[in-house]
């Protein structure tokens, strides 16, 4: 019997099944008022459940008391997680004043954990630390502080055994140990809430995205205040996927939610490539590559969760960019039938942390917030994918820098891919792009790159929006929405130079006339001041991936500092719909069955960002 003979029959077998099914068990949902089409299911936790006792959550409460009754007020990764050099830095930094400073409240001890502890990443350093750990082994090391909600981040030259700098992120959260993976999934599976949805009791295997933050709307993990992941159950003959959200902060689960999968003939297995990962860390991630071509001269590398950046890019021996990179994917899921968004509203968005915020009605909306992120040393589930390429532009003369990240199961449910691209043309123009590729958890879903560019003409910035009185410059930080504007209308917004007016570029949103298929940006833009700890370095997850309303970027406008003549930051935030619809696909993958009669993975991708078009150049 041949192999497509029995594939055949297994494909009626499975066939008939469904059928079966459906027939005899068509109102077994209805019945128990649940209509999984259209209905928002949330399930909050109806019981008290002794989490407390599961194992992993015991030892690690009593890890916690031993260290504090020890006067170790940051509870250590143990050393089967570290290497050699891993273990100095962590105690060194045990007793190092500085990197303990916020761990002590009215002459008490705050709980702490040491997070994790790898080689130091480029997109981490400064320019002084960049130097010395170019010659010297570095590495930096971050904890978490459960009660005032904070970050602390070091660089520790080992060789010399010196801390380089320490770096306070307040409201941040940084990617969780493994210990804490371990005792999420634990929780996640001691739920009788969780067993019960499912039908039966889960296994470890079954898990995703236990190491991916979230939070919940009116419950503790609101505002993303206390520390919240979200292992993730899915069920791909029912199309749907079971989230829990599990609170770190208080070790329970705080609620879970059922959503759709979206349509799929993926099979439950599928191959996964070798991601080459000690090559691309070696290459790409623990230092600088630089490429130079037509005219351009670009440093590039790969970041901890800030996906491929560019760094100190020349056009003809001039430099026009200190810094560009995605820093963050908005991911949000609304309930299936919720039709368009009203924007006239308040509603809400999400990201790579899972939330659940209410919307009107009492309904929920749900998502993450997606980090691209190298493929060892860091937690971010979507990782490059070989390594960066340089290819030639198709549409003009030029050529662009991309980066593929992917989870390694993609394009299955709840997997995803993003492709980082630069594009650089002869002319000195260039464009920020940010490609979606599917498939995500759902066929309701709205992304949200967050871009951040900052140019560099050897001096200080100006920036000017035009209305209809012509250009306004902008004396202090503030965003507003891109306006829409005709294909051959005039240029929106510019950058230029303080000194010379004539130099700089004028920034041209996307419409869909790059020859990409694309449906347009739909974006909003902000104008900060630079400031190195909003995010010249790699940065922790930015803002509530949920609330439309919100970029993330508002948390850097609360000052409303003064702009004109600074050195300044533009950050751009697209909003993107994706479409399942039969002929109509756009931000999507699914595999189907090719005319060879094997699986072939098709992808409707959505690409969006802006242009920079030099000052110069006949303005539209």
């Amino acid at each position: 019997m041949t192999k497509e003979i029995k594939l055949s029959i297994w494909i009626i077998i499975i066939g008939v099944g469904a059928i079966a099914l459906y027939w005899f068990f068509p109102q077994d949902n209805k019945q128990a008022g649940i209509d999984k089409s259209n209905s928002e299911r949330i399930i909050l936790p109806s019981e008290e459940t002794a989490y407390k006792e599961v194992p992993s959550v015991k030892e690690y409460l009593a890890s916690v008391r031993a260290s504090i009754r020890k006067g170790q007020p940051v509870l250590p990764l143990p050393e089967s997680e570290l290497d050699t050099y891993a273990q100095k830095v962590q105690a060194l930094l045990l007793h190092h004043a500085g990197f303990l400073k916020d761990t002590v409240m009215n002459g008490h001890y705050l709980h702490n954990d040491m997070m994790r502890i790898v080689p130091a990443l480029v997109g981490s350093l400064d320019e002084s630390s960049k130097a010395i750990c170019s010659r010297h082994r570095c590495y930096q090391a971050e904890k978490y502080n459960f009660v005032t909600n904070a970050t602390t981040r070091a660089i520790v030259d080992v060789d010399s055994m010196k801390v380089l700098s320490i770096q306070y992120y307040p409201n941040m959260q940084p990617d969780i140990s493994l210990r804490l993976t371990h005792i999420a999934q634990d929780i996640a599976l001691a739920a009788p809430e969780v067993k019960r949805e499912l039908g039966y009791t889960p296994s470890k295997k079954e898990m995703t995205m236990a190491n991916v933050r979230g939070t919940m709307k009116e419950s503790p993990c609101e505002n993303t205040t206390h520390l919240c992941v979200a292992p993730t159950f899915a069920d791909h003959q029912k199309e749907e996927a079971l989230w829990a959200v599990v609170d770190l902060t208080e070790l329970r689960l705080a609620a879970a939610k059922w959503a759709g999968l979206g349509k799929t003939t993926t099979p439950a297995c599928i191959s996964e490539r070798s991601l080459q990962n000690r090559y691309i860390m070696e290459n790409f991630c623990q230092k600088d590559t630089v490429l130079k071509r037509n005219g351009w001269e670009i440093t590039y590398h790969l970041t901890g969760s800030d996906g491929l950046e560019i760094r100190h890019v020349r056009f003809k021996g001039k430099e026009v960019i200190r810094s560009a990179k995605i820093v963050d994917w908005h991911v949000s899921y609304q309930e299936k039938g919720a039709g368009a968004l009203d924007e006239t509203t308040e509603s809400y968005i999400e990201g790579r942390r899972v939330e659940f915020v209410r919307g009107e009605g009492d309904r929920f909306l749900f998502g993450y917030n997606d980090a691209m992120g190298c493929p060892m040393f860091s937690t971010s589930v979507v990782l490059p994918f070989n390594a960066p390429q340089v290819k030639s532009l198709h549409h003009a003369d030029g050529f662009m820098l991309t980066q593929d990240y992917r989870n390694p199961k993609w394009p299955m449910a709840c997997n995803y891919r993003y492709e980082n691209r630069f594009e650089f043309y002869n002319d000195g123009s260039f464009r920020i792009v940010g490609v979606n590729k599917g498939r995500g958890c759902g066929d309701h879903a709205i992304y949200r790159p967050v871009m951040r560019i900052d140019l560099s003409f050897d001096t200080k910035e100006r920036f000017y929006a035009k209305d209809g009185k012509g250009w306004q410059l902008w004396e202090k930080e503030q965003g507003e929405q891109v306006p829409v504007m005709p294909l051959n209308a005039p240029f929106p917004y510019k950058v230029v130079s303080s000194r010379e007016q004539n130099r700089g570029y004028y920034i041209e949103p996307n419409y869909g006339q790059f020859h990409d298929q694309s449906r347009g940006d739909h974006a909003r833009i902000y104008v900060t001041r630079f400031h190195e700890n909003e995010g010249d370095r790699d940065l922790l997850t930015l803002g509530s991936c949920c609330i439309l309303d919100e970029d993330g970027v508002e948390n850097y406008l609360k000052d409303a500092e003064q702009i004109k003549d600074q050195d300044i930051v533009i950050w751009y935030v697209p909003r993107i719909e994706n479409d399942t619809r039969k002929g109509h696909e756009y931000c999507w993958a699914d595999t189907v069955i090719g005319e060879d009669g094997n699986l072939h993975v098709q992808v409707w991708p959505c690409t969006v960002g802006p242009k920079f078009v030099p000052i110069g150049k006949e303005e539209k």
